[in-house]
């Protein structure tokens, strides 16, 4: 028995988009949910792509909830909504 789960229609849609990614702080490339727990797949400003949980840092941010294609970051008591590009 595997823990799998469906892949979210927006992950599926952006997975396969060709626009082009913005260049500047972090991008939402997926989210991954499971039933405990949901993950987010991040390119961070630097290049470097993590698959992140609730709680991760983040730059200065913390990493305060995933939903189906959206993330919401707290940056110093200012939050910040990523949303996966569309194409």
């Amino acid at each position: 028995m595997t823990d799998e789960t469906e892949t979210p229609a927006a992950t599926l849609a952006a997975a396969t988009t060709t626009a082009d990614l913005p260049r500047r702080g972090p991008v939402l490339l997926g989210t991954m949910h499971g039933p405990e727990s949901a993950r987010a797949l991040l390119r961070l400003a630097n290049g470097e792509i993590r698959t992140v949980e609730t709680g991760a840092r983040i730059g200065t941010a913390r990493l305060v909830a995933i939903g189906e294609g959206v993330v919401i970051l707290d940056d110093r008591g200012r939050a910040e909504r990523l949303e996966m590009p569309r194409g």
